[in-house]
């Protein structure tokens, strides 16, 4: 397969301080993908850049991001390479937050967050924002909305949010955060 082929040699550049984890979530509802800058009906578009990051993400008309912000330090992604039967390879792509409310609004979202299906932008401690879920969508598994209360004053609490699904593609980087757009902001009427 002349895809698979090496085109550049790969040098360890990270001279610099490396911290895990992330910062910030973002989902917005998944439609299928397409190549271009323009909104499509029931399609999410993206357009790359000649250097490989993806420039813009148009959402179809009416839908747009949502910042999830997950307790400290609970935010985190895996893009992990699996085998099936016969030897095909596929990618896995997994989203873990902690949301350490419980409230009406919670209650409101609950729904969605367990039986819908996503695209997700993590934003790494590096600042590298990564595009997870594009040709396939994110879900939650069984176990993937769960609360738990804790029994002592120091355990952990709060809702465990895992969003995972099957992608044809390694996780994409976002030119950088501006490309998330729009992103939902709450009318407050007086």
């Amino acid at each position: 397969m002349p895809g698979c082929k090496l085109t550049k040699s790969l040098d360890n550049k990270a001279c610099e301080y490396a911290i895990a984890g992330a910062r910030a979530l973002y989902l917005a509802n998944y439609y299928g993908a397409v190549e271009g800058e323009a909104a499509v009906v029931n399609a999410i578009a993206y357009q790359f850049g000649a250097d490989g990051y993806v420039d813009k993400i148009t959402l179809p008309t009416g839908e747009v991001f949502y910042r999830i912000d997950g307790a400290d330090n609970t935010i985190s992604f895996t893009d992990a390479l699996l085998a099936g039967g016969n030897g095909g390879k596929y990618r896995q792509h997994t989203v873990n937050a902690v949301l350490n409310q419980y409230d009406i609004d919670v209650l409101n979202e609950g729904d969605a967050l367990s039986l819908g299906r996503f695209i997700a932008v993590v934003i790494d401690n590096a600042g590298r924002p990564i595009l997870l879920g594009r040709t396939g969508g994110l879900s939650a598994p069984a176990g993937g909305f769960d609360y738990n209360s804790g029994a002592a004053e120091a355990d952990a609490t709060g809702w465990t949010l895992i969003l995972q699904g099957t992608s044809m593609e390694i996780g994409r980087i976002l030119k950088d955060e501006s490309v998330i757009t729009p992103i939902y902001a709450e009318t407050i009427e007086p």
